[in-house]
């Protein structure tokens, strides 16, 4: 995958920030912020329309229900790419699109209870509500990542708190945006990076040098430290790249990326096993509610040239107790548009096609 580590550094290279770029970031915001609220006024548009015709045609037990709570209106559903975030069934069939523009976005992750986003941008935490409404920007400039599934940012189990990746150290701040603090210090030359949190409280991350070939530096393994900050674990210690790991719903094992293959390991580290080969590799794994499944990503391609050339990621699952894989009919763009498992209904992924 040469071809995709030189795109993928090329469309993530970052610069230190000055006075003009600060601005343009601030224009950004500001444009994603009316970009949604426009979303969100379209959205109460066809929720008004829906209603008006549920109350003409509508019969008992007709319709579909999102487990996400509380709801939030459905819209007609956008067929044009890019369709941004969006929630699918397993199977592929389409459940629910978030109102607003996640093009240039990252990292989406939906809170616990099923009301806010968070998102990365340009190095950047975000969080707005499912209606498109009241995006925050929670973290500053000077966020020094730049690579290869560095950048990442996840809700604690409680919702309370989120954790995210920031210059080479692993951060938790309230859901607010209060009380950033780092969890991690990482050896010189190397960073802390993609963290993911546990029901028990624990966050697993990588650790490696800040470059590399695409799918991760090959000195990057595994490890863990508690979410109050504490001693750090080491799980992996092999000469491939251990990356984006993610935590299986009961806290009992860990699904990683090894060198492109999708493995899964106890939670202690032993009984490491391959679940999937490193054919397009299995990128950004998410675990299905119910502990039987895992949803990833693998590379099929890029885009064309005049439209960023960047790496584009098709939608997997695959049952870990038969090995069968599903293949669905959708994409994202790049590993740092990894899907969510929300709940045995629903997979939230920032979708291109």
């Amino acid at each position: 995958m040469h071809d995709l580590r030189e795109v993928f550094e090329m469309v993530t290279k970052q610069t230190e920030p000055d006075l003009d770029s600060w601005k343009k970031q601030e224009d950004r915001q500001r444009q994603r912020s009316r970009n949604r609220r426009i979303g969100a006024i379209l959205v109460a548009a066809a929720a008004a329309i829906a209603i008006g015709v549920f109350a003409l045609a509508s019969r008992p037990g007709s319709g579909k229900t999102s487990v996400i709570n509380p709801p939030v209106p459905s819209v007609p559903f956008v067929t044009t790419p890019p369709i941004g975030a969006q929630l699918v069934a397993p199977d592929g069939t389409p459940v629910r699109q978030f109102p607003g523009s996640f093009l240039d976005d990252s990292s989406l992750q939906l809170s616990p209870d099923g009301t806010t986003l968070a998102y990365m941008s340009a190095g950047y935490v975000h969080t707005v509500r499912v209606d498109g409404m009241d995006d925050r920007t929670l973290t500053g400039a000077g966020n020094a990542n730049d690579g290869d599934a560095q950048n990442h940012v996840v809700w604690s189990p409680d919702g309370s708190q989120l954790a995210y990746a920031s210059s080479g150290n692993i951060y938790v701040m309230n859901a607010d945006g209060s009380d950033q603090h780092a969890i991690t210090q990482s050896p010189g030359g190397l960073g802390d990076y993609y963290p993911v949190w546990s029901i028990d409280g624990t966050i697993a991350f990588w650790r490696g040098t800040p470059t590399g070939e695409d799918g991760g530096p090959g000195d990057s393994e595994i490890y863990t430290v508690p979410a109050v900050g504490g001693a750090v674990t080491r799980l992996t210690n092999n000469v491939v790249s251990n990356i984006e790991p993610a935590w299986s719903p009961d806290g009992t094992r860990i699904a990683y990326w090894d060198g492109g293959a999708l493995l899964v390991m106890q939670a202690d580290g032993s009984h490491k096993h391959s679940v999937y080969g490193r054919e397009g590799g299995a990128w950004a794994p998410t675990w299905s509610p119910d502990g039987k499944s895992i949803a990833f990503i693998t590379y099929v391609g890029n885009l064309p040239s005049a439209k960023g050339g960047a790496p584009l990621m098709q939608l997997r699952t695959i049952e870990l107790k038969t090995g069968r894989v599903t293949k669905l009919k959708m994409h994202s763009v790049t590993d740092w548009n990894g899907p969510q498992w929300v709940s045995d209904g629903e997979i939230l992924i920032n979708r291109y096609n």
